[in-house]
């Protein structure tokens, strides 16, 4: 007879990595809940802020996202999960410092966001990033560092719900805005519309637009630019052709604004003025250029995907 392998028993393979037992999630329940009162404030706010600044209407989704990630690669994650109290202390009570400090200079932080919003964009940057930090420390104290390596995609994913900080913010917006005037010159160039250019503001024979913050597409820019970060972590394997697949957004964010200028512009000048007054490919027209966007990303993701497999060894590596 041969001895049964330690892991079996009566010919039943025993899973050697077991799930965390029930009260492990009740645990890192209770340790949301509790980072949720202690944060009621500041969430509350951002809960305000996603329905008045379009800028941070996706922050909603991003924790829906993130739990549906780490539900569809729970097994892989949560295997052999041992909590490390002592791993999360540090990242809890850095985050009740991040509150501390954004209390201590929301005075200071006193010029709110556009859209009206009743607390300062700063302010909830600040909050919002000790959210995360304590989120991402319930997680190891319950889950341990083995979970967190396995699982830190989805975790560090919720730095998207952070509020961008102002002059980051700002910084992007003026970059865009300028980039897609630059663009926008090209295309009229060479569709060989007469016009002059003054800087941002283009002059044509019954119109004159400006390229304006509104031109810079800064919402689709972050919205295109979390879709590229989820869809390079689902189908490609290798770090550097997802960032490549990250920075091609700026251009194809860029390519799209020009499209939608030029196209407006054009429409206003030779039909209609009202194409760039009241119309709604002017108001609420974004969707179909950003369609467009999607119809760039898609086939750079596909031949990014196309590369790792021509390129892989034989041995599975790059």
């Amino acid at each position: 007879m041969k001895p049964v392998e330690a892991g079996r028993s009566n010919g039943l393979a025993v899973n050697a990595s077991p799930m965390p037992e029930v009260r492990s999630h009740i645990y890192f329940a209770g340790m949301i809940l509790l980072g949720v009162l202690v944060f009621v404030s500041p969430l509350g706010a951002v809960g305000n802020l996603v329905f008045k600044n379009e800028t941070y209407s996706h922050i909603f989704l991003i924790p829906l996202v993130s739990l549906i990630l780490i539900a569809i690669h729970r097994k892989d994650i949560l295997a052999g999960a041992i909590g490390k109290p002592v791993l999360g202390f540090s990242p809890c009570t850095m985050a009740s410092i991040l509150y501390a400090a954004a209390a201590a200079l929301r005075a200071r932080f006193y010029a709110p966001a556009p859209q009206g919003q009743g607390e300062p964009n700063d302010y909830l940057s600040l909050c919002m990033a000790g959210v995360v930090t304590w989120v991402i420390g319930s997680f190891l104290s319950v889950y341990g560092p083995r979970a967190f390596r396995r699982g830190q995609f989805a975790l560090l994913f919720l730095i998207f719900a952070i509020p961008i900080p102002t002059f980051l913010l700002n910084g992007v917006v003026s970059l865009l805005q300028h980039a897609s005037a630059e663009v926008s010159n090209l295309v009229f160039t060479f569709s060989g519309a007469a016009y002059h250019r003054n800087g941002l503001v283009f002059e044509f024979s019954n119109v004159a637009v400006q390229v304006a913050e509104q031109c810079s597409g800064v919402r689709s820019s972050l919205a295109l630019f979390i879709l590229s970060t989820v869809t390079g972590y689902l189908f490609l394997r290798t770090v550097s052709r997802r960032i490549i697949l990250a920075l091609a957004v700026f251009p194809i964010t860029v390519f799209k604004n020009a499209l939608r200028i030029v196209t407006i512009t054009l429409l206003a000048n030779q039909v209609d003025e009202r194409f760039v007054t009241d119309h709604w490919i002017h108001r609420g027209g974004g969707i179909p250029f950003f369609a467009v966007a999607l119809m760039l990303l898609i086939p750079l993701v596909w031949m990014l995907r196309k590369s790792e497999c021509l390129f892989r060894t034989p041995s599975g590596r790059q």
